[in-house]
């Protein structure tokens, strides 16, 4: 598992900035800040570090950004279980076959890979909409 803090790229438009990750757990929540030049700071507080990172992603999207991480994939997200027990660092690469492998939700990825929250979300409902007819099949 990759460690607190990463570099990362965030884009915008044309604009490319690196930006400076770091999370982490203080006995009542979790907490995961962002910095770039492109926009200063944003912290966000959760139950676990995925939910934090997309309450930043709420607050950046509007405004075009998109943070270059594993767990912005159009095709990723933690499970319950991986949300309860392992504070949402570490979330599962989804296709019709359900959960495929896991990946670090921190992990740097090309940010014109990454979609809006709302994107993720539906493409996430879809795969398991698929995979639940994939398994209905004889």
């Amino acid at each position: 598992m990759i460690q607190s803090p990463q570099i990362v790229r965030v884009a915008r438009d044309d604009i490319t900035r690196e930006a400076e990750v770091t999370w982490g757990f203080d006995d009542v929540a979790w907490t995961v800040e962002i910095r770039s030049a492109g926009f200063g700071a944003e912290v966000a507080r959760a139950d676990d570090a995925f939910e934090a990172l997309c309450r930043i992603r709420e607050k950046l999207e509007p405004y075009g950004w998109r943070i270059g991480v594993a767990g912005a994939l159009p095709n990723v997200w933690p499970s319950g279980m991986a949300r309860d027990q392992g504070g949402g660092l570490r979330a599962y690469r989804l296709s019709i076959r359900g959960g495929e492998d896991l990946v670090d939700t921190f992990e740097p990825v090309d940010p014109s890979l990454t979609v809006t929250l709302a994107e993720q979300r539906a493409e996430v409902d879809r795969l398991h909409e698929q995979a639940r007819q994939h398994a209905r099949r004889p």
